[in-house]
C-alpha cells in the first residue's frame, strides 16, 4: 500500500510541471511578443514624424476683386413709339414698310386730303371776310359812323375765323406722319386706301441704337444694386461675344405679386445685331475691393474657431490666422496683410501645425 501512494504521488508532481511549461510557453511567450511589436510601432511612427510633410504651393498676388450678381432677363427696345394720324381719314401711301430704317422726319406716310383741303379753303374765305369786316368797321368806328361794339364783335369773329383756320391747317399737316427719330419701322398696320381712326396705330418705331435689358431682382439683393453700376451681358443668339452696360433704373416698389424689384441695363447696339424678344443672362458688378488676395477658400482649414492658412516659409510651415477677409461663394477674399512674393501652400494643409518642416512637390502653379 505504501509503495502505491508513493507512485501515485510522483505522478501528479510530473503532470504540474508539465502544464506550468505549457502554459509559459503559450500564454506568456506571446504576450511579450505582442509587447515587443508595440514598441516597435512607437518607434516607427517616431521615426515618421521627423519626416517632413510633402505639400504643393502657389504662388499668389494682391488683385481687384469684382462681386457680381447674375440675372436673366428680357431685351427691350431703349424708345419705342407707336405712331398714329391725329384725324380719321383714308390711307393714301405708306413709304416706309417693316424692318426699315428711318431717319427722324422721314415721311412714313400720308392720308388722303382732298376733303381736308375743302374745309381749309371753305375755313380760309370765312376768315378773308372776317377781316374785312373788322377793317372796315375799325375805319368807320374812327369815322365816328359806328360804336364802338360793333367794332368789338366784328374783332371777336375775325379771331373766331383765325382760330378755325389754324385748326384746318392743322388738320392737313395732320394728314402726315413723320418718324419723331432715327430708328426701324418694327410694325406697319393696315393697308392703302383703307379708313382708319384718329389716334388708331399704324406704326411701331423703336430705336434700337441701344437696348435694354430687364431683370426682376429679389428683395433681398436689390439693396446692393444701385443705378450706374457696370453690368456685363450675353446673348445666346450671340455666341462668344460679351456687351458691356450701365445699370439705368432701379425701380423702388416691387411688382405686383411676385416680390421681384424691376432693374434695366442699358447697352449699346451699335452694329444693332441685339433684337428686342432675346433672351439676356446679365451680370451686375455690385462692388470692387482693391489690393486684395483672392484664394480658392479649401485652401483654407479651421482652428479652433479661427479660419487659417499655411504658407510655405524657410523650409516650414507658417501659420496665418485670418481675421480681415470675405467668403464668396467657393472664394475668399483676404485683405489681411500678407508677405509679398510668398508661396501659400495648396495641399497638405489639413494635417500641419506651425512651425513644421515641410517638402514642397516642386510645380509651377499660381493662383
Amino acid at each position: 500500500m505504501t509503495q502505491n501512494f508513493t507512485y501515485t504521488t510522483c505522478s501528479r508532481k510530473s503532470g504540474g510541471r508539465f502544464v506550468l511549461r505549457c502554459f509559459i510557453f503559450y500564454m506568456i511567450i506571446p504576450l511579450l511578443a505582442f509587447f515587443i511589436s508595440c514598441s516597435d510601432k512607437v518607434e516607427t511612427q517616431k521615426t515618421e514624424k521627423t519626416k517632413k510633410i510633402r505639400v504643393r504651393t502657389a504662388s499668389y498676388e494682391k488683385t481687384d476683386y469684382e462681386f457680381k450678381l447674375d440675372f436673366s432677363g428680357e431685351v427691350k427696345a431703349w424708345k419705342i413709339v407707336n405712331m398714329s394720324f391725329n384725324v380719321p381719314g383714308k390711307i393714301d401711301r405708306f413709304y416706309f414698310d417693316e424692318g426699315y430704317s428711318v431717319k427722324k422726319g422721314d415721311l412714313l406716310a400720308k392720308l388722303e386730303q382732298d376733303d381736308y383741303r375743302v374745309l381749309r379753303d371753305q375755313v380760309y374765305a370765312q376768315w378773308e371776310k372776317a377781316n374785312r369786316d373788322y377793317e372796315r368797321n375799325n375805319r368807320l368806328f374812327e369815322e365816328g359812323s359806328v360804336r364802338e361794339q360793333i367794332v368789338q364783335d366784328s374783332h371777336t369773329a375775325l379771331k373766331a375765323a383765325k382760330a378755325a383756320l389754324d385748326a384746318a391747317e392743322l388738320s392737313l399737316e395732320h394728314c402726315l406722319l413723320y418718324a419723331p427719330f432715327n430708328g426701324h419701322v418694327a410694325y406697319r398696320f393696315g393697308e392703302e386706301k383703307e379708313m382708319v381712326a384718329g389716334g388708331q396705330a399704324v406704326f411701331t418705331i423703336m430705336d434700337l441704337s441701344r437696348i435694354v435689358i430687364e431683370v426682376g431682382v429679389p428683395e433681398k439683393r436689390i439693396s446692393r444694386i444701385m443705378k450706374g453700376q457696370r453690368a456685363s451681358v450675353t446673348f445666346e443668339a450671340v455666341p462668344g461675344k460679351i456687351f458691356l452696360g450701365r445699370v439705368s433704373q432701379v425701380a423702388v416698389s416691387s411688382l405686383p405679386d411676385i416680390r421681384l424689384f424691376k432693374v434695366e441695363v442699358t447697352v449699346q447696339n451699335t452694329d444693332l445685331i441685339i433684337k428686342p424678344g432675346m433672351t439676356a443672362l446679365t451680370t451686375i458688378s455690385t462692388n470692387t475691393l482693391n489690393d486684395v488676395c483672392v484664394f480658392s477658400l479649401d485652401i483654407t482649414v479651421l482652428r479652433n474657431g479661427s479660419r487659417v492658412l499655411f504658407l510655405a516659409l524657410d523650409g516650414q510651415a507658417k501659420k496665418v490666422i485670418l481675421k480681415d477677409y470675405i467668403i464668396s461663394s467657393d472664394k475668399i477674399i483676404v485683405r489681411d496683410p500678407l508677405p509679398e512674393n510668398g508661396q501659400i501652400i495648396t495641399s497638405g494643409q489639413d494635417i500641419l501645425f506651425n512651425g513644421i518642416q515641410i517638402s514642397v512637390i516642386k510645380e509651377n502653379n499660381s493662383i
